[in-house]
Order: structure tokens, then sequence, then C-alpha cells
């Protein structure tokens, strides 16, 4: 960085008649190895489960590109924090041999990187079939009532059209008005055609993006605002954008959250003018950054004005800001309590007028209540109505396995890392009343009574549980059945409980299991979040009537009889070729994880790809309708 005194100095030299400025002997560019080294090799060298971590073998076969995507605006910019432009370039260069191509983003609606321009672009609308947000209903069940197919149309859906994405995992799709809107990890934001996938426009915002969208009008909950309609997103670095759905220009921009770890992987929710944002964070991963003081962050939901982007409201899932409570082995202070971050979509409930929200682990040894519970606040005020915690001390961070040689900064009781990272299910019952259906990575359901503060009125084990395993990012349910996806990734085959699940809502009763076969290992290998091989469903599941959908983690999409649980459907994305629309060559499918498959309008959408595209796979979205019609 140029100071400001050495600018006023040589400047007016450069000026001067008959004096030529002294050039500065060049600083020596910035060593790849050496960043990659401070930055990157504690994790990626020696991955392992505790560590979660590609290794640095998988990130060579990735373009300089996407390795930059990630450490701008992906999982990995808090390691990256305080690296300039030349740094990041320096380490995607020494990963890949490559030197990444820097490209200025083009304004919206032109992308230089697409043939798939629509022709025309009619004024956005929200008639019509549509999937809007992370649930198509505001209860998040999951269910499609009208997807415009038939169960029995389902095995006779096929792509229809394919379209590549750059920057790692992407949103989960959401249909509205005809259009699909696609946030993307490198920060992209797209309006595509439903129809045709041709491209609306594109735009590019600050952080990179993951979780689903939210279309709806810009206004407030007084009346506020032109009314035109906006796509609400949530990025990675803890803000919020409004863009115009017409055109993709941003209107509004709001800091949710300024915790260098913080970030939008649930969905924010629009209701009433309100944008409902829940808060997650990477802190987690904080044990591999050197001299930092762990551990500050914790979860919240804040309300914002749709039309402004002001804030209403903000609730955080742990009251009190952390404070010091204890030193680490070599004195460093550290501070708790912290955690409990939302990494799902708050469900809305309007006849109680709250949203819930389910919530992660603790970072910390520190004692509190919330964390590992799911949560009832006021939709109007915030205030919190009720919390029901249901694993207690469950204190984890990345990496620590409270074995010997473990980061300093682990807790001295380290927990089964057993967060809730989907969205509690809500649910009427037969003879009155409701439930709270809570799926966890303990591999267990719970079911809460809301009008009795979160009592409890059954749990069922499902899964094995542990780090990565049990229900990861969504469940789904009809009027009687909930389905229940489950991962296991690291559990014994004899134990492992990997596949799709049903149990009745109203008593937790097994209804029938349906175990996911040995995987393909053609794709998980090089293209799941970890080096393991596997068939977990960690990705959401989808309802419609007579057929729950799943994706897994070794690249696999299948439909579901959701009365017995067989299989009517499958498609092996990692062996099939997809002429993507906007690329020259066709690309192979790979790993499904986090977002589900979203159905509107007699289509299928599904994203195929959780990791920066490589050569050998790439990001799609992929349409799919009755025989690619």
């Amino acid at each position: 960085m140029v100071r400001p005194y050495m600018r006023i100095w040589w400047l007016p030299l450069a000026a001067l008649p008959g004096i030529a400025a002294a050039t500065a002997p060049a600083a020596p560019p910035p060593d790849g190895a050496a960043l990659y080294n401070q930055r990157c090799a504690a994790c990626h060298d020696q991955p392992d489960a505790a560590s979660r971590a590609p290794a640095r073998a998988m990130l060579a076969t990735r373009s300089p590109e996407a390795i930059v995507d990630t450490l701008d605006k992906g999982l990995m910019a808090a390691m990256a924090s305080g690296l300039s432009r030349e740094e990041i370039d320096a380490i995607a260069t020494y990963l890949t041999g490559k030197a990444p191509v820097r490209t200025a983003p083009a304004p919206a609606p032109l992308d230089p990187d697409t043939a798939a321009q629509c022709k025309t672009s009619p004024p956005p609308t929200l008639a019509g079939p549509r999937w809007n947000g992370w649930s198509p209903t505001l209860d998040n069940a999951r269910y499609q009532p009208g997807p415009g197919l038939k169960a029995g149309d389902v095995p006779r859906l096929k792509v229809k059209w394919a379209f590549e994405f750059p920057g790692g995992v992407g949103s989960q799709p959401v249909v509205a008005g005809g259009r699909v809107y696609l946030g993307a990890g490198g920060g992209r934001v797209y309006a595509l055609d439903a129809a045709t996938g041709c491209m609306h426009w594109r735009a590019d915002v600050k952080g990179g993006v993951r979780a689903a969208l939210s279309v709806g009008p810009l206004a407030g909950p007084g009346g506020s605002g032109a009314g035109r309609l906006a796509v609400f997103v949530g990025d990675r670095s803890g803000g919020v954008h409004a863009l115009d759905a017409a055109t993709g220009s941003e209107v509004w921009a709001t800091k949710v959250e300024t915790h260098p770890f913080a970030t939008v992987t649930g969905a924010p929710v629009l209701y009433r003018g309100r944008l409902y944002v829940p808060m997650s964070s990477s802190e987690e991963i904080s044990t591999y950054v050197k001299d930092y003081r762990c551990c500050t962050f914790r979860g919240s939901v804040t309300a914002l004005d749709a039309a402004t982007g002001k804030q209403l409201w903000r609730t955080y899932t742990i009251a009190d800001p952390a404070k010091p409570y204890r030193t680490d082995t070599k004195g460093g202070q550290m501070f708790g309590p912290a955690g409990a971050a939302i990494w799902s979509a708050p469900t809305i409930d309007p006849r109680r007028g709250v949203l819930y929200v389910a919530t992660g682990d603790s970072y910390t040894d520190a004692p509190n209540t919330t964390t590992d519970a799911v949560l009832a606040m006021d939709l109007v005020t915030g205030a919190l109505r009720w919390g029901r915690q249901i694993t207690a001390d469950d204190n984890y961070l990345v990496g620590c396995t409270g074995k010997p040689g473990q980061p300093m900064a682990c807790p001295q009781t380290v927990g089964p890392d057993h967060d809730f990272g989907a969205s509690p299910v809500l649910r009427s019952l037969p003879g009155g009343g409701a439930v709270l259906l809570a799926g966890q990575k303990s591999g267990e359901v719970t079911a809460l009574d809301p009008d009795r503060k979160g009592a409890v009125r059954w749990r069922a084990k499902v899964g094995q549980g542990g780090p990565l395993g049990g229900i990861e990012w969504g469940m789904a349910a009809d009027a009687t059945r909930l389905f229940v996806p489950v991962a296991d990734p690291f559990a014994a085959k004899a134990e492992a409980k990997r596949g799709m699940h049903a149990l009745a809502i109203a008593d937790g009763r097994a209804l029938w299991s349906s175990f996911a076969p040995d995987p393909d290992c053609k794709v998980a290998p090089k293209g799941s979040l970890v080096n393991v091989c596997t068939a977990g469903l960690s990705a959401a599941a989808t309802a419609i009537d007579g057929v729950v959908i799943a994706g897994s983690m070794d690249g696999m999409l299948r439909g579901y009889a959701a009365r017995d649980g067989g299989v009517v459907w499958q498609v092996d994305l990692g062996r099939a070729s997809f002429q993507p629309l906007n690329a020259a060559k066709p690309r192979k499918g790979d790993t499904i994880n986090a977002g589900g498959a979203t159905v509107a309008g007699g289509t299928l959408f599904q994203v195929s790809g959780y990791q920066p595209s490589g050569p050998r796979a790439a990001n799609l979205l992929l349409a799919f309708t009755v025989d690619g019609k």
C-alpha cells in the first residue's frame, strides 16, 4: 500500500520540467507458497474428518478463478482476511499452476460469459406457479401442493436445459412469474427464464451467495416503498441486498452483521413487508487462524424494512455479548459464551404471531441455554417468547477432538457437534393443535408443542449422527408423514442409516426406511465437502403428492414413493453429461448437497456441485421436465 505522504512527495517531481521521476525498485511479487503455508496448509495438507477440508491435491484440480472466488467471497473469505488482491492471486497461482484471469463484472443485464441472453424480457411478476424462498409455504414443510407434475410423471423426468455457473455451491433456485432466480458462491445472482433457461440479467453482489433468495414487493410493513418487485439476497459476509427484479440493479444493501466470521446461509424470509434475516457464522473454523482469540460470535435474527433495508429489530440467540472467561495454554484470553448460529431459514407462524429458528452448537465451555435449541420470537418486536434446548454442553470447533495436539482454542470439554442445520417444520395435527418438527445432526427428530412453550411431544432416532452426519439441511412433510434424509458420512457401515426415512407426524412412529446403496465413488472423492465417498443424503428433501425427492453426496438424484420408500426414479448426475446453454462443451454433474429440488410449473430444478468448478465437473442448474419437453 502506498502511503499518503509518499504520493505527495513523488507526484510533483514527476511533473517538474527536466527532472525525471526516480523509478522505485519493484516490490517482489507475493510468495504464494509462503502465504498458503501461513493461511491454508494446517487444514489442507493433512485433511481429516475433523478439519473437513479438501486435500491440497483436490485444490490443484480447480481453476485459479475458483480458488480466488472461494478466498474472495466464499467459505474461506475469513481465512483470507487482510490479504491483498495480489496475494490471493498468488495463492491461486501456487495451487493450480495458472494465474487467475480477473475480469471486471459486467453491468446487468449483459454477461460476457454466456451466450444464453434472452431476446426479450417481459416485466417480472409473482403470477403463476412458484416456489419462492426455502419452501413454497411459510411452514418450511418443503411440500409443493401444486407442482404441475403427478407422481406418475416423475419416472419420465429428463433434463430439458442446463446452465453453468462459477463460484462453488449455489443457492437453491426459486421460481416466480416464469423466472428462476439463483445465487452463486462467487457473488453472482442470475434471473433465468424458467421455460428455456435463457438469462434475463446477471448481477454481482459483494459477498458470495448460498442462501435461497426471496422475491417480493419492495414495500415495507407500513406500506412504504414503490411496490415494485425485488430479489432479496443474503450474502456470505453478513450483508443483505435488494435487487430490482426487472434489471438486477441494487436498490439497497445493508450490512446486518459486522463480525468477521458472519455469514448468511439460511434464506431470509419475506412476510408482510418485513425481511427476517437469520445469521450464521464460520467462526467454528477459527481454530486455524493464527492468534485469533475465540469466540465472540452469537447468532441472531434481524427484521429489516423490505422497502429500505432499515433495521426494525434484532434478537440475539445468546442474550449477552461474550466476556473473558478463561485463558488458553499459552495465556491467551478466551471469550464466551458464543455460537448458537442459525444455519437455516426461519419458520413463520402467522396464527401465533411468531417465527421459529433452530440453533447450532456452542463454540466455548461458557454455559448457555440456547445452543442446539429451538427458539420462538415475536414477529413484530423480536421478543423471545420461549426457547427449548435439546442438547446441552455441545461445545465444538472444527479440529477439536478432545485428544492431545488439538488447537489451543478448543473447548476443554468437546461436544458431539449436533447442530440443528435444518429449518423447523410446522404442521397441523389431525385431532387439532400443531407440532413443530426439528431435525438434528444427532440423527434425531424432536417434535415440540408450540402451544406449550416447546414442550416435547415425541423424539425419534433416525440416523447415527455426528459431524456432517444425521439430519443436515432439511426435511419435508406432507399432511401425515415427515420425510427425513440422513447423511451419516463417517458412521461405520453397520451403524450408518444413510438414506430416506419416513415418520408419522402424529407420534414419530417409523413408517419406512429406504437405505442408500453403496456409493458411486466416481464423484464423491473429488467433489464432496470432505475426502470421503458416501451416498449419504445431506441435501434437503422435497415432497409432492406421492413422491419425495432428494439428492445424495455421490451425485444421485432420486424420487421415492411417499407410501413405502420405493425408488421410482433416479439419475446419476456424476456420470451423465449435460450441454449448458452458456458453455461451449458438455459438462458432467457433481455431488448434491445443501439446497434441495424445487418444483413448480411442471419443472423440477436442481443444483449440482458443492465445490468450485474444476476440470472434471461443473456447478450446474438443471431443469427436468416430463420427457425433457
